[in-house]
């Protein structure tokens, strides 16, 4: 039950950071600016990381830019699923250590 919660949760967070950066390139938006900030806080680090990493690959290649902007969805949440991955891990280990150490 807790992991469908946290990956409900981190679709959900990934989605939202999506749809920001997609609408804060709109021309006509005023909250550009606001939402340009939230898809950043939602993606990071992967939107860095994605984009550095399929730069470095496929720059010389000259694909499409669809192609390179699909390549770089797939690595943004390949890396962002990694880091949750390990920062859920990580405070389940601190949380089970706690309650071991207070019941004791």
């Amino acid at each position: 039950m807790k992991k469908r919660i946290v990956l409900t949760i981190f679709a959900s967070v990934q989605i939202l950071g999506f749809l920001c950066f997609w609408f804060s390139h709109h021309p006509y938006s005023s909250a550009g600016a606001l939402l340009w900030g939230t898809g950043f806080i939602t993606l990071f680090p992967g939107d860095f990381l994605g984009s550095w990493l399929i730069e470095k690959l496929f720059w010389k290649n000259h694909l499409w830019g669809v192609v390179t902007d699909l390549l770089t969805v797939m690595a943004v949440i390949a890396i962002n699923s990694i880091v949750w991955f390990a920062v859920v891990r990580t405070f389940r280990l601190i949380i089970s250590t706690v309650r071991s150490v207070t019941r004791s």
